[in-house]
């Protein structure tokens, strides 16, 4: 949970500058942070968008 908060924070930061960081793996988008990220039901999760959940709960996993 504290890395989704790192996460969250970044997210926040790259909107005030207008900024959008899409995450690719293998070729796939996987998730999106930043001014156009649309969260939808995950929105407690601020400006992070998740476009494949498994694989993004794979990157987190070794991230955080």
């Amino acid at each position: 949970m504290e890395g989704l908060k790192k996460i969250k924070k970044v997210a926040e930061e790259l909107k005030t500058h207008d900024v959008t960081v899409n995450v690719i793996y293998n070729g796939k988008a996987v998730f999106r942070i930043g001014a156009e990220a649309k969260p939808g039901l995950l929105s407690m999760f601020g400006d992070v968008e998740v476009l494949d959940l498994k694989k993004t709960a794979e990157i987190f996993n070794v991230l955080f």
